[in-house]
């Protein structure tokens, strides 16, 4: 098993983070960082925001679980539940098709006031089931992964500056 622990930090409160980080996936075609991300599911029950999304990963599958995985798991499906009261974020990724995952990410992110900023930190445990090469395969997921919450912090810090311009205009 493979474990991430990661924080970033954001120059705006916390409300703002929050708000970026909800409303960024309501206007996917203003970031192509996200195209390959589609929300398939969303329901908002009391303190709840439950999300099914599909990310497709067929272009940038690195080699090594390429040929490993089956022809339909080209695509991850993450279920997550977003806590409202306490700002926690758990979610589970695993891929797309049938049969027992070649692989599982389960993550945990929170989202803090740090003084007039704001931050948020993960840890993620990413678990391979991929006989002989499981540690090669979760190095690879975890490469991948933190590579993908960068590209997602660049994500939100852009819309933020969206968000402000935006309101500053109104």
């Amino acid at each position: 098993m493979k474990t991430l622990n990661l924080t970033q930090e954001f120059s705006v409160p916390l409300a703002m983070l929050l708000r970026a980080r909800e409303e960024r996936y309501k206007h996917l075609d203003k970031f192509p960082e996200l195209k390959n991300v589609s929300v398939v599911e969303e329901v908002k029950q009391d303190n709840n925001l439950h999300q099914v999304r599909h990310i497709s990963i067929a272009e940038s599958m690195p080699a090594v679980l390429a040929s490993i995985l089956p022809a339909d798991a080209d695509t991850l499906i993450e279920t997550s539940d977003f806590h409202l009261d306490t700002n926690k974020h758990i979610f589970k990724v695993v891929p797309g098709g049938k049969g027992q995952p070649l692989f599982v990410i389960e993550g945990e992110s929170e989202y803090r006031a740090k003084g007039e900023h704001s931050e948020r930190s993960y840890v993620i445990q990413i678990s391979s089931s991929a006989f002989l090469v499981s540690g090669v395969v979760e190095a690879a997921i975890a490469e991948i992964y933190s590579h993908s919450l960068e590209k997602d912090f660049t994500s939100i810090q852009n819309f933020i500056t969206m968000l402000s311009e935006n309101d500053a205009a109104n």
